[in-house]
Parts: structure tokens; sequence; C-alpha cells
């Protein structure tokens, strides 16, 4: 997603420690818009793209909710670049219920077409109690939620609905830090367990918040992610 609005609590606490450098995966941030369809793998072999343009050889690779799928298939499609992997409120098959996610996507659709702007307004007052950032911020957050194009979330939410690694993401040679909010209400607890369970020896770190964890605890998540890194240096 979006590294600005998804990182800005979690990068100040790294900066001092490590080069960060973060990506807006395609359709969101400073990246292109593609209204096309594509998989998870796809924007996996671009985030290597980009690595590659920077000179980046090995790196520590995070990734939350979406993001963590495609951190798993860029450990599995390019092993030599993840030195170590970090797979944050995800899962390895996060939609499992064909009837019921089908119906799901329906209504998001309605819900995006007919009220793009209750949307917004909703997805801005869920970010603001969770105390993901403060007053001076409101002008800019309300611009990156109004913003959102709904057929590209659409794009987004069925490459999701088509990824699975369960078969593979215990090949991954990569050390893993699995991080689970244990209160998440967009990706059930119990799948990001079913992850951390299929993982060869993953270093786990079980969180009591919601899925905006990344903000709200974002202390937490640095100081576990600081002593993975250094523990595997």
């Amino acid at each position: 997603y979006d590294s600005v609005e998804t990182f800005s609590r979690l990068v100040p606490l790294l900066v001092d420690r490590f080069r960060v450098i973060m990506i807006d995966q395609r359709n969101y941030g400073g990246s292109s818009s593609l209204y096309e369809d594509y998989e998870i793998e796809t924007v996996a072999d671009e985030i290597a793209a980009v690595l590659d343009v920077l000179e980046v050889r090995q790196a520590t690779v995070f990734g939350y909710s979406m993001g963590g799928m495609v951190t798993q298939a860029l450990a599995r499609r390019h092993p030599g670049l993840v030195g170590r992997a970090v797979y944050a409120a995800t899962a390895a098959k996060p939609m499992r219920r064909p009837v019921v996610d089908a119906i799901g996507m329906v209504l998001l659709r309605v819900l995006w077409k007919v009220g793009n702007l209750e949307g917004a307004r909703l997805s801005h007052a869920v970010l603001r109690h969770a105390g993901a950032y403060g007053p001076e911020h409101d002008r800019w957050l309300w611009d990156v939620m109004l913003a959102r194009d709904t057929e590209l979330n659409m794009r987004a939410l069925r490459a999701i609905k088509r990824f699975d690694s369960r078969k593979w993401v215990s090949q991954v040679p990569a050390p893993v830090l699995v991080i689970i909010p244990t209160r998440d209400q967009i990706i059930p607890p119990g799948h990001q367990y079913e992850l951390a369970g299929l993982v060869k020896d993953p270093v786990v770190l079980e969180l009591g918040g919601r899925h905006e964890a990344i903000f709200t605890h974002a202390a937490h998540i640095a100081e576990a992610v600081v002593e993975f890194v250094e523990k595997a240096q």
C-alpha cells in the first residue's frame, strides 16, 4: 500500500539503526495506477526490480497486511534478495470462504461506488480514533483516504483472494519474524497463527492490538524488528 501512510509511526523508530527503503506498491501512493488484473507475485517481482535499480543485493523485507503476502512471494521467487523476512498482520491464505468472500467483495464494490465519501470518512475516523495520526495530519490523511480508487482497490482484493502460499511458504529459506495482532478485525488471528505454524522455525511476536497495530504498537514492532535483525547478524 501507500508506504508513508502505513509506516509513518514505525520508520522513525528504525532509521537511526538501518537504511530504510519505503516502496509504494502499484496503484498506491506515488506509484503508477494500472487498470489491469495482477497477482501478488506480480507485485513481488516489481519490488525486486525496484531493489535491483537501487542496487540492493540483500535486505530484511517487512510486509504488512497485503504487503506480508508480497513479502512471502518475494522470498520465494527471489530468495537471494531476502536475507530476513517479516510477515506482519498477514496470512498464507487470507480468504477461504468462496461464497461469503464473494458476497463481501460485491458489497464492498457497492459501498465504494455509492459512498466513496462515506468510505473516506469511515477510514479517516478509524485511523484517527486508533491514534495513528495527530490532528495536524488531518488534511493529509483525508486527502489520502479520498483519493483511493474503487476499481484499483477491487483489483487488489482480487489478487489477495487468489493468493495461497500454504504449499510452499515452509520452503522459504530466509529467517522469518511473524507479527500477529491478536485482535485483528481484518485478517483473522487464526489465519495468522496458521502462517506461523507453516513457517520453518519462526520468531513470533503477539500483539494485543487490532489491524491498526502498525500504528498503535509501533514501538513494540520496532523493538522486535531490531532484535530480529541484529541477532541474525
